[in-house]
């Protein structure tokens, strides 16, 4: 990795934010979203099924990123992933000297102290694969890679569904360039306009590559289309809808109070010029108005999840850089410390992480009070994580290892030797109470079980004749057995 001249003091902010990932991501117990742990088991089981490559929740495009590390555990699969956003850090800052920004030795801590970077950044999930194939992608186009950077945007619609939007803005930004088949166009310059074209179509085989491939091997190893997904907008009501705005407060709550000023510093200071390369970057905050639109709508199962615009990370670190950089001038040495250190700081106490995650909102579990650390510990098991891991316990101390058992939470899965015992995951989800034989062990929870996709009520269980043999954690997680 050469510095290209981002200086030493850049490469120690880099490292100073990595190391504090790092440190998360070895002393963290638990996972900071359940759907890493269904991600990680999805692509070690690629090696034994290799069609799950292609299995549409997991994202394809997330699953060819990391099903190579995951053989090997979840931990490398981290540590691979927490290399990626390094990468993407790097990244950032090679375009953060192009742009010909000043003070780039604390644009790593702009990115990598974001107070959802820490916790984000090295999970087996699809926020850090879309964030380092986006700034490649604009790495790229900046230096008019453009087969690459097609490829890049191309590749984005694989991790993330939203990411087809990106795709179609790279588009329209290759078509209106200067030379573009389409500015021509608007112009009334047939003559350029069809010399144009060719090339048109060339980088728009490229861009559509991805998607084309992707949707060709599910087709052969699934029998499945991911792009009639698009054609579906609302597959489920369970996730609801949302305040318009809602996207705004996850932004001052995941880039963390300190960089949002200094972000809204650069944006609204006066732009001398922007070019047309330039207007790339609004992909950024078109995928923030895409979000919010489509919770706001209640539409592609959304969920208005802070997580889903983290990818955003290099975009704010970029601009908020801009802000700093505007306010420099004005600040004595003790003024730079200060915002220094309430980035830094606030990075380490990470507030939203300290409120948010726990297991009070699932029903059943009592309120737990809590209260803010000056730094963030570590992840521990909540109560209902808990209460899952003994459970995956009591099941391998007890029941037979040739039994089939059901549950509906990857994790009971995780801790029995990162496998499901007789059954894949995923195997069960066409069942209902009644149509289970009799004899099935399982292994109930009030998170997953009861959802719109499972419909494992308690009052159904009651009414189909089964019957509990063992409870954890309040009764939100419980053994079963039909009669």
């Amino acid at each position: 990795m050469s510095n290209k001249g981002l200086g030493k003091f850049f490469w120690i902010g880099w490292t100073a934010a990595i190391l504090w990932s790092l440190y998360r991501l070895l002393t963290n117990e638990a996972w900071i979203l359940d759907d890493e742990i269904a991600h990680f088991l999805i692509c070690a089981d690629v090696w034994e099924n290799p069609s799950e490559l292609w299995h549409p929740w997991s994202r394809p495009g997330r699953n060819l990123l990391q099903f190579i590390p995951a053989h090997f555990g979840l931990t490398p699969a981290r540590l691979w992933t927490l290399a990626l956003a390094g990468l993407a850090i790097w990244l950032t800052g090679r375009e953060g000297k192009r742009l010909g920004l000043k003070n780039l030795w604390i644009l790593p801590l702009l990115v990598g102290f974001q107070w959802w970077f820490p916790e984000l950044s090295y999970p087996v999930l699809t926020q850090t694969p879309f964030m380092i194939v986006w700034i490649a992608g604009m790495f790229f186009a900046m230096r008019k890679k453009l087969i690459l950077a097609a490829l890049c945007f191309g590749y984005l619609g694989l991790v993330r569904h939203e990411g087809l939007a990106l795709t179609g803005l790279f588009g329209l930004w290759v078509i209106f360039a200067e030379d573009g088949f389409a500015r021509h166009l608007t112009r009334g310059k047939w003559k350029e306009a069809a010399s144009a074209f060719p090339h048109a179509v060339w980088i728009g085989a490229w861009t559509i590559l991805p998607m084309v491939i992707m949707n060709i091997a599910s087709g052969l190893t699934r029998g499945e289309w991911p792009v009639l997904m698009f054609f579906e907008s609302k597959p489920t009501e369970m996730y609801g809808s949302g305040p318009l705005w809602l996207y705004c407060q996850h932004l001052a709550t995941g880039a963390g109070f300190p960089i949002l000023i200094l972000l809204l510093i650069g944006a609204l200071k006066k732009w001398k010029t922007v070019s047309w390369d330039l207007l790339l970057y609004a992909t950024y905050p078109a995928y923030f108005i895409l979000h919010s639109v489509i919770y706001w709508k209640g539409l592609f199962a959304s969920g208005g999840y802070y997580h889903f615009i983290m990818p955003m990370a290099p975009f704010i670190g970029l601009v908020a850089l801009r802000g700093f950089n505007s306010i420099r001038p004005k600040l004595p040495n003790w003024g730079v410390a200060l915002v220094l250190i309430a980035v830094i700081w606030t990075g380490l106490i990470m507030p939203q992480q300290q409120f948010t995650v726990g297991d009070s909102h699932i029903d059943g579990m009592p309120p737990k009070a809590k209260s803010l650390k000056v730094i963030a510990p570590p992840l521990t098991q909540s109560r209902f994580g808990q209460g899952l891991k003994d459970a995956a316990a009591w099941l391998e101390e007890t029941v037979d290892p040739d039994q089939e058992w059901l549950t509906h939470h990857a994790s009971i899965a995780f801790w029995n030797h990162q496998k499901t015992i007789g059954k894949e995951l995923g195997a069960w989800d066409k069942h209902t109470p009644a149509s289970l034989p009799s004899g099935t062990l399982l292994i109930w929870d009030a998170q997953y079980s009861v959802q719109e996709s499972f419909q494992f009520s308690l009052e159904l269980l009651e009414e189909t004749g089964w019957q509990e043999e063992k409870r954890w954690a309040h009764g939100t997680v419980r053994a079963y057995r039909k009669r």
